[in-house]
This record gives C-alpha cells, structure tokens and sequence, in this order.
C-alpha cells in the first residue's frame, strides 16, 4: 500500500532516524516518572496529526513552505503514526494508582460509530483502506486511554493535560509565526484567509478553538504576578488573531460558545477577554478583504465571508444528507469507492451516510458527553475551588461538539480535532471520579469519628 510505503520510507530518511532516537529518549525518561516529557509527546502528536495540504480542482499543489515546514508537512501521517506508536508503548508502561473509571462513556459510543464505519467500507468500499482507519482509530483510542486518562492521578498531571492542549496551540503559533515572517502567501493564499499548516481555514479555525479554553484556564490558573502568566495572554491573543484571520463562521461560534461556557458566572473576567477581542477584532477585520492578493484564474475574487453571513455553503449539504436519510433510514446509502466521505457536518453526516444504526450511537455519545457537562457544572457550584477545572473541560467539550454541526472532524479517524475531544472527555471523567473519591473519603471519615466519639 502507499501509506505503508510513505511510512516505512519516513522512518529510513534522516528526519525518522532523529525522532526515533529523540522518541527513545523520551520514552526511556517518561518511565522514569517524568510526566512533563510524555505530556509534551502527546502535544507534538496533536500538532502532526493537525498537518495537511489544501487541495481542490483548482489548485492541486499547495505553495510550498520554508524549510523545514514543508519537509515536516510532507511527512505529516507517516510522523503522526510514529508518534502514535511512541506514544502507546509509553501508554503500556503507566500505571493505575487509584482509577476505576477511565474509559469515558462518550466515547465507548464513539467507537461503535467508528465500527459502524469500519464494516460499511469493509461491505462497500476498500478493504485494506477500512482496516488501515481501524487500525489509526483504535491505536488513538488505546493510547488515550492506557496514557493520558490513567495519568490523570493527581492535580499536577491534571494541569499538564491542560498544558498538552495549550502546547499544540504554542507549536501551531510559532511555526505559522515563523512561516509568516518569511512567506505570509504560504499559508493566506485562500482568499487571504489564514489556513496555516493545516489542509483549509475551517480546519486552522477548530484547533484554534480546541486551545482557547487551555489558554484561558492557565493564565486564570496562575499567580497574580506570574510571568508566565503574561506569556500565555501572548500566545491566547495570538491565537484570537489567527481565529479571526481565518474568517470562519464556524470558528466564530465556536470560540465564542467556548469564552461564554468559561466565564458563565465570572462576567468581570469575561469582559477582560471580551476587550481582547474587540481590540485584536478591530486591527484584523479590516485586513480580510482579498483585494490584495493576485490569484487569477485559481481562485476567484470574492469579498469576506464577513460580509455574507446571511448566506451558507452548508446547506445544499445539509439537505442532502436529510434527503439520504429518508430514503434510506436504516443503513444510510450505499457508497461508490473506496471510503466513507464526509462533509459539512458531524451529526447529519452520521444520518444521511449511516442511517439510524450509525445515528443511535452518534447521538448517545453527545448525550453522554452532555450529561458530563451538566455534572461538572454541578461539581462548579458546589465546589467553588474546582470551578476553573470544570470550566476548561466544559468550555472545550461543549464547543467541539458545537463546531461538529458544521464540520465533519468527530467522524475522523486521526486529528488533532477528535484527540482534542478525546482528551477534554478524560479530563472530565477524572475530575468527576476525583470529586466522588473526595465525597466518598469524607463520608467515610464523618461515620469513622463519630463511631469513635460513640465508643469513647
């Protein structure tokens, strides 16, 4: 197969060599109980699952980047399985201290979409293309679950899961900080819209977002007088640049559930952030206009999407896949290929190409992971001092399951996109289990010294 040839070709040049030594090493120090080392491991992974080229039938070969971004984005899957494997052998070495739950229940749903998937290729589609996606699917799930939810034992690894996610924002800004310095074409040559290192703007956009809540829990989270404080105030309002440069609707949104959902009752805080925005709004939004870009007969001159809100490219999608869906409700429509594409949008996406047998269990993964939002709200009012906690995983959770109303990430099988879920729904699992391992403590204690007061 290609991807197996890209692969195995990956690992012979210069580039595989040096991260197969450097993964070693980190290997080797991450089990001598370095947490630090193998949550920045799963960072790196986040930012080279992100990597891909735009193309469409217009533009078949994306402007290059500066070295060594170009040879990194060239490289991008056959990286991203690498570290996934590195990052699984860590996953085996963990161990579970006190965890009874660290398979969140969303996403046992999540992997019965995925077979739904599998066995529908398998059926229709190409075969080897089916288990190669169970195979990327499954080793994410598995090296999710064995590495960064049974890490989460204690408040530090609790902060650096946080700090994983804020990580891949810190690499995506300095690489694309850096690319921009040199060659801003690169990576605005859609109309000007900021798609970065990514494959399109929507896609920059959504892992923007994903970071947004870190960002915001670590600057909240450190001292009054921290410097590093003011350096992850950097990199969020750097973030809210490339977010608004983007011109995404969605990301909009998004990030806007996502800032509303963390200061729900903190408006003295929200209205910091809010002027950030109005500030960074005000120098960008003025520049979105493409006029100044010369791409004739690749792409045509249209004015910001800013400026035609009223209307949506979704919905002939959207239509579509309702229409599939009432016409073949049960199984979704049979396909023509060698894959399951989708587009425009996780939940209909699910209707209209799986019918109800992929629907159901789409469907029971957001209720779940809205009723694990609901409770860490909960958690939030009782617990005051847990409430920046709860706030980073509802903050992030909800608005990932937003954005996939209107882009189809949640049915991938290997992005930054689905990790970011993934990892946002074992933080929250083990906040919840923590919580419940405090009450169940303190119950214990409260009959343990009044049978003592008893006895005495």
């Amino acid at each position: 197969m290609d991807f197996v040839n890209q692969l195995v070709g990956f690992i012979t040049t210069p580039l595989g060599l040096m991260l197969l030594g450097g993964g070693s090493f980190m290997l080797m120090k991450a089990n001598q109980r370095s947490p630090r080392l193998g949550w920045f491991l799963v960072a790196i992974f986040g930012f080279a699952a992100s990597l891909s080229k735009f193309a469409n039938e217009y533009i078949k070969e994306a402007p290059p980047l500066v070295f060594p971004l170009q040879q990194i984005r060239e490289v991008g899957r056959p990286l991203t399985i690498v570290l996934l494997v590195l990052l699984i052998f860590i996953a085996f070495k963990s161990q579970n201290i006190w965890r009874q739950k660290i398979i969140p229940q969303p996403i046992i749903y999540l992997i019965l979409v995925q077979s739904v998937i599998f066995f529908k290729i398998l059926v229709y589609g190409n075969q080897g293309f089916a288990f190669l996606s169970a195979a990327t699917f499954g080793g994410l799930v598995l090296m999710v679950i064995l590495g960064p939810s049974r890490w989460l034992q204690n408040e530090e690894n609790f902060q650096l899961g946080v700090w994983a996610i804020a990580m891949v924002g810190v690499i995506f800004g300095v690489a694309n900080g850096y690319q921009a310095l040199i060659d801003k074409y690169a990576i605005t040559f859609i109309h000007g819209w900021f798609l970065g290192t990514t494959g399109n703007p929507h896609h920059a956009a959504i892992l923007i977002t994903a970071t947004i809540p870190a960002f915001l829990f670590l600057f909240f989270h450190n001292e009054k007088h921290s410097w590093m404080k003011w350096i992850w105030v950097g990199f969020l309002a750097l973030a809210i640049f490339g977010l608004l440069m983007t011109a995404s609707r969605t990301g909009t949104i998004v990030a806007v559930v996502s800032v509303l959902i963390f200061f729900r009752r903190r408006g003295g805080n929200l209205l910091q952030i809010v002027l950030i925005f109005a500030v960074i709004a005000a120098f960008v939004l003025p520049s979105l206009s493409p006029t100044d870009l010369d791409t004739p007969g690749l792409l045509s001159a249209t004015s910001s999407k800013w400026s035609n809100l009223d209307t949506s490219t979704r919905d002939g999608v959207w239509s579509g896949y309702w229409g599939l869906f009432l016409k073949y409700p049960l199984f979704g429509e049979p396909f023509v290929g060698d894959r399951l594409r989708f587009g425009e949008s996780s939940w209909l996406g699910v209707l209209g190409s799986m019918g109800l047998v992929g629907a159901i269990p789409m469907f029971m993964f957001g209720w779940t992971s809205l009723q694990m939002i609901f409770k860490l709200d909960h958690l939030s009012k009782i617990r005051p001092d847990y409430y920046l906690k709860c706030s980073v995983v509802m903050a992030g959770l909800l608005s990932l399951l937003v954005g996939g109303v209107s882009e189809a990430y949640l049915l991938g099988n290997l992005t930054f996109s689905l990790l970011a879920v993934f990892l946002y729904l074992v933080l929250g699992n083990y906040l919840i289990e923590f919580a419940q391992r405090e009450y169940n403590y303190s119950i214990s204690q409260y009959y343990h010294n009044h049978k003592l007061s008893f006895k005495s």
